[in-house]
């Protein structure tokens, strides 16, 4: 039995590269047949050769930190906040009478559009753009976390009503367990938001260091293996931190199973 389940494990990870691995004989195929210009649709060989050149540059990994520091930052308090706002109005109908309006107004603006605006407000400094990764990291998990309070089920709030539990009981004990699935849906969308839009917010914002500024560095110089190494960094370590997230979501999920059986 538990030799069979290893075996769909196994087959389980397998097929997931299976996608990547055609993707990559395809574009190998693109570039050595001649259908694109090397100079726009470089070969997986020249990209790599160029990864393993960044690999021996201190600048790489200064570019990676700088960016990773920007995502974190802004991630923790755009997540933060939305977590605090969803459960005000979660919690509170007068609350969402009040509020709601004026984010679904507001959310509806690309994220794009609010840096001309927030660079004029604070300049060409590290604030707009910690500010533009906030901004995107605070709508999806005050969305989910909306939608998780409110989906919680009545049976739920009448026991804990029987049991005579306070609003700050009510809210920890019940509440938010019964929504920390939607919640951490959320979060992993806002990481995701955070990350795609650090790279506008470090290429529309110049800075001297970031994966956006070796992109846009690949860009002006016609560089298309410093780009599609760029652009593939990101999407790694976007991967990672997804993962990352995830596997937190489900040690947390475990362990609240755990407590409910104790």
């Amino acid at each position: 039995m538990k030799k069979k389940l290893i075996t769909k494990q196994t087959k389980a990870r397998l097929s997931s590269f299976i996608f990547p691995i055609l993707l990559l004989l395809l574009w190998q195929f693109i570039s050595s047949a001649g259908y694109a210009s090397s100079a726009v649709v470089p070969s997986p060989h020249k990209v790599l050769k160029t990864f393993q050149i960044l690999l021996t540059q201190q600048t790489f990994f200064r570019n990676i930190t700088a960016s990773l520091e920007r995502v974190m930052i802004g991630f923790l308090i755009g997540s933060s906040t939305g977590f605090l706002f969803g459960l005000l109005m979660g919690l509170s109908r007068t609350a969402e009478k009040i509020f709601a309006p004026s984010f679904h107004t507001v959310r509806q603006v690309p994220m794009i559009g609010w840096i001309p605006l927030i660079v004029m407000w604070f300049g060409m400094t590290e604030l707009p753009r910690i500010l533009i990764i906030s901004i995107a990291a605070c709508y999806p998990i005050t969305l989910n976390t909306f939608a998780g309070v409110r989906s919680v089920p009545r049976e739920y709030l009448e026991l804990a009503s029987v049991y005579g539990f306070n609003q700050l009981k009510l809210i920890r004990r019940v509440i938010l367990p019964a929504a920390l699935p939607s919640i951490i849906t959320g979060l992993t969308l806002s990481l995701g938001m955070s990350w795609a839009i650090l790279m506008a917010a470090e290429i529309f914002i110049q800075t001297q260091y970031g994966i956006g500024t070796q992109i846009q560095m690949g860009r002006q110089g016609f560089n298309m293996p410093l780009v599609v190494t760029g652009i593939l960094t990101v999407g790694l370590l976007g991967f990672v931190m997804t993962m990352m997230i995830e596997k937190v979501a489900r040690i947390v999920d475990r362990g609240r199973a755990i407590g409910n059986e104790t």
